[in-house]
């Protein structure tokens, strides 16, 4: 039933409605009825509208494990205790916001993101960050005028810069920050997997304190991983009967110990990664998850090793290193590290090629035609095949006598071809191919060896040099304290 009020507003509306349309009065009440049915059930409809708090959750349901996990302060911050520890230089200067310009360097995964992102959260400076991947020198330019004119404003205001990657960019880039971190207009925070010495321009480098973040224990990676199994958001992506299931699950009912253990082993000090693969097995495998489940989602082809970066050099020169020292399991281990990670096997091949006369040299004139024979067969068969021509090659010259005679000659010829003048060739040895050379006295005066019985007096080097003697100079002067220690304990 309608008021009264109601009819004569309705009346009105048929009276306005038929002075401009042809409908009769009863189409006019059907469509005022339906106006009112769709009013009153608008209404009645709850908003089902996502207020600001839903959206900030499902943006952070909807962020990694690893961003969701990452620590928000110093002390829910897992490693790199030389630096953050309790007593830790760049603990003391995070807590009295006494930032210096410095450059973060370490592995993967090993935390200089997150703690980069600490010092944002504890420091009262402004906070800006980049990235070298994705900004340019117009996007720096920018924030060193604004800076700059924070400074102006706020004279004892900071700026802190963040540049993550700072390694992709070039020397002209990094030139840019220069005179900013000179005047202290800007303090520079730079992130970098690359040896500073070798991707960081010189300049720059002196104007920021170093500090290096170590790879991971495993203790440590399963330190973070434990703390992660428990993150409730873990569960978020898994459908509802199933989170129904876990809702009453314990973390170590959700995830085995061992396999957690085992992660933190195979992820070779990253905790990305291992975060990363904790993550995708929570998310696929809906029961328990155990160690074989951990093999099955982790594959490890992440090892630590970049054919252009430092720790290529590093492992060639553990393996040269360890067959010098006549260590055959940690020469096999080395060259395994590098076969494993993807290494060129010429490029050992050829590096065992070297260590054969430099290392082995006249003690074994064997060494020297398997390495190269070794190299051949590289070529002839390839991966995976050749890896036991290299095993052979590295176990044959880490067992093999050692001798550096001819290196260590040839390095005191450099040093006095150097250090020396060039003296012209004795006379008597030069080539006279002309009556002219002839005539000007070249190879006058040669003794022609094979036709004398026994030795042939006779000099083949500069009248200065006649006393220099370059063979057999280096003579071992040291003995190792150790092994000393032991003999003594011993006899």
């Amino acid at each position: 039933m309608h008021s009264k009020a109601q009819k004569t507003s309705r009346r009105n509306i048929i009276d306005y409605w038929k002075k401009s349309a042809m409908d009769s009065e009863e189409e006019i009440l059907e469509k005022i009825d339906a106006i009112h049915n769709k009013k009153e059930s608008r209404e009645e409809t709850p908003n089902t509208r996502p207020n600001k708090k839903s959206k900030s959750d499902a943006k952070n349901n909807a962020l990694p494990l690893a961003a969701r996990v990452r620590p928000s302060n110093l002390d829910e911050f897992i490693g790199q205790n030389e630096l953050v520890g309790e007593n830790g230089l760049l603990r003391n200067l995070i807590l009295r916001d006494i930032i210096p310009s410095m450059i973060l360097w370490g592995p993967s995964g090993t935390g200089k993101t997150t703690l980069v992102r600490i010092m944002s959260n504890m420091t009262q400076s402004i906070f800006k960050e980049f990235s070298g991947v994705t900004h340019a020198s117009a996007d720096l330019k920018k924030a060193f005028d604004e800076a700059k004119n924070e400074r102006k404003l706020f004279p004892g205001r900071r700026t802190i810069i963040f540049l993550d990657e700072i390694h992709r960019f070039n020397k002209a880039q990094q030139d840019l920050f220069l005179p900013y971190v000179e005047s202290g207009e800007i303090t520079l925070i730079g992130a970098t997997t690359e040896n500073p010495s070798f991707k960081i321009n010189s300049a720059l480098l002196s104007r920021c304190k170093v500090f290096t973040l170590n790879k991971l224990s495993s203790d440590e990676v399963y330190a973070i991983l434990q703390r992660a199994s428990r993150d409730s958001k873990t569960e978020d992506k898994c459908s509802f009967k199933t989170a129904l299931q876990l809702v009453d699950k314990k973390p170590e009912d959700r995830v085995d110990d061992e396999a957690l253990r085992f992660l933190a082993v195979m992820s070779d000090g990253d905790a990305r990664i291992a975060l990363n693969t904790l993550e995708i097995a929570m998310n696929t495998l809906h029961q328990k998850i155990m160690k074989e489940d951990i093999k099955m989602v982790l594959q490890k082809s992440h090892l630590q090793y970049d054919k252009d970066g430092e720790e290529h050099y590093n492992i060639i020169s553990a393996l040269h290193k360890s067959i010098r020292g006549s260590d055959t399991n940690a020469s096999l281990y080395w060259l395994g590290r590098m076969l494993t990670a993807g290494e060129d096997p010429l490029y050992i091949a050829r590096r065992l090629i070297v260590v054969a006369s430099e290392d082995i040299g006249l003690a074994d004139n064997n060494a020297l035609p398997l390495a190269i024979a070794t190299y051949q067969a590289c070529q002839f068969i390839g991966i995976p095949e050749c890896e036991t021509n290299l095993a052979h090659c590295v176990t044959y010259l880490a067992e093999a006598p050692k001798s550096v005679r001819s290196y260590m000659a040839y390095q005191l010829v450099k040093k006095t071809i150097q250090e020396e003048y060039s003296y012209p060739v004795p006379f008597n040895i030069r080539n006279a191919p002309t009556k002219l050379m002839k005539d000007l006295g070249y190879g006058h005066g040669y003794k022609y060896n094979p036709d004398y019985e026994g030795p042939v007096h006779q000099e083949y080097l500069p009248p200065e040099l006649k006393r220099k003697v370059f063979l057999d100079v280096h003579k071992p002067t040291k003995r190792d304290e150790e092994i000393v220690q032991q003999e003594e304990i011993g006899g």
